[in-house]
């Protein structure tokens, strides 16, 4: 039989009716509270009893303290002569219990309790709803800008912008209710206070949003995924999955290095410095570790044919893969004894997105040539169009940059087999680059020089049919 078990914590410090109905209701089923962690509670299962708790705050109390501080201290002093005993605390919350009933309760004036609760909060809670907040939406301002500035293609352009946006978008409202909530509730016990009553009750519904975010940000991460990995985006979702692993594991080191720091007596300032240091060096680290796996092993750059040689000072395939849809030997009819070739699948549900790249070795060197292209196929009309238009306006928005100017003038569609055809054009002079408009498809084409009409014809037949 499992004496121990782990639950979820979705109350807000300054639900203390909540918090005290909760463990008392948990004491009646034989489950007693052991700690209450920053994310988890720990309960230690006996026999069911009838256990009052009560909640109380000390607004010295820090994770970082090497141990109670003289404040804590009197308090559990005080409560302990009041027949009440210490459990644990949760930053600046206090638990205690007691199973007299004839206990006198530990708060009496409610007053004070709200500026207890009012000092709590602005030491800890709010300061960290507001970063949060912040953060999140700067992770999803991309997803923000997209949504103001009605562009489909930058909302639908990759799976990872859409939904983890979507989930820092969700967490940023979460914020804000948050903070809300407080706000309100406390303008109401205060109300409450000048009519001789207790603090206002605090209604259950940020438990209940706070539980159907979680569920939200599971759907949303298990739907990301399902769809990389259904459509071929196998890479970014092992990086996904292995980033939340790293992520998880930083958390737990950075809270056992505070915990490890607290055992050995540091001080608070000395444990807050540490910690900060060990997180930015396990940060950089394991990120850099993941980042660096990511590239070795050609999870966002193409995957290859495998085995692989080294001729004249370059990396080429031992056995070039045959699924290119278009490859240079087909294009010009050549003969090429070094190929190093690669595809890549990116782009979201909503608009796949396949790059194809070929390389080759010009005769026997050093000169190479190669292939460049690009199948985009949007999956309703607006987004199609949408992605034409991002093509249209992106490098001549870009091309001043550089002190060039980068635009796409129409081609002759006709020898393409085309809805339509653009040239790239620097400085006015006409690239081998052409973006290609086939129903349902657009084909982004990079060249080393222009084609003949049968090639292409060629590259109607095997990229626009």
């Amino acid at each position: 039989m499992n004496n121990t078990k782990y639950r979820w914590n979705s109350y807000c410090l300054y639900d203390y009716r909540g918090v005290e109905d909760h463990l008392s209701a948990m004491a009646a089923k034989g489950w007693q509270l052991e700690r209450a962690g920053n994310t988890f509670w720990k309960y230690r299962r006996e026999e069911p009893a009838r256990v009052r708790y009560a909640v109380t705050y000390s607004a010295d109390a820090s994770q970082f303290n090497p141990g109670p501080t003289q404040g804590q201290q009197s308090l559990e002093e005080l409560c302990g002569a009041a027949g009440w005993t210490k459990v644990s605390d949760w930053f600046q919350m206090q638990i205690f219990s007691t199973r007299d009933p004839n206990a006198v309760p530990l708060e009496t004036d409610e007053t004070l309790r709200l500026a207890c609760i009012h000092r709590a909060m602005r030491k800890n809670f709010l300061p960290s709803c507001i970063v949060i907040l912040l953060l999140s939406l700067w992770m999803s301002s991309s997803l923000l800008y997209s949504l103001i500035s009605g562009n489909l293609y930058r909302l639908f352009e990759n799976n990872s912008r859409l939904f983890s946006g979507t989930m820092f978008l969700l967490l940023a409202a979460l914020e804000v209710y948050t903070l809300q909530h407080y706000y309100r509730w406390r303008r109401r016990s205060l109300r409450s206070l000048e009519e001789g009553g207790p603090c206002a009750p605090l209604s259950p519904g940020y438990r209940r949003l706070n539980i159907v975010l979680l569920v939200l940000v599971a759907l949303l991460m298990a739907s990301y995924l399902l769809l990389e990995a259904c459509t071929g985006g196998r890479g970014r979702a092992l990086f996904y999955v292995a980033y939340l692993a790293l992520f998880a594991l930083l958390v737990f080191l950075v809270r056992r290095t505070t915990s490890l720091l607290r055992r050995f007596r540091a001080s608070k300032n000395l444990n807050i410095i540490l910690t900060l240091a060990v997180d930015a060096v396990l940060a950089f680290t394991l990120v850099g570790s993941l980042v660096y796996g990511a590239v070795r092993f050609d999870w966002f750059f193409g995957v290859g044919s495998g085995e692989t040689y080294i001729y004249r000072s370059r990396e080429w395939d031992a056995n070039p893969r045959e699924d290119l849809p278009l490859t240079l030997a087909e294009l010009t009819g050549e003969r090429y004894d070094h190929v190093r070739r690669r595809a890549f699948e990116s782009g979201s549900f909503f608009l796949p997105q396949r790059d194809y790249s070929e390389t080759a070795l010009f005769h026997d060197g050093p000169k190479t040539c190669g292939l460049y292209y690009s199948i985009y196929e949007p999956r309703f009309p607006r987004l199609y169009q949408a992605t034409l238009n991002q093509f249209l306006e992106r490098d001549t928005d870009n091309g001043p940059i550089y002190g060039m100017e980068i635009a796409y003038l129409p081609d002759d569609p006709a020898p393409w087999g085309a809805e339509a055809a653009y040239r790239r054009h620097i400085n006015g002079t006409p690239m081998a680059d052409w973006l290609l408009c086939y129903p349902g498809r657009l084909v982004d084409l990079d060249l080393d020089e222009a084609p003949t009409e049968a090639q292409k014809e060629l590259v109607f037949e095997r990229l626009g049919a």
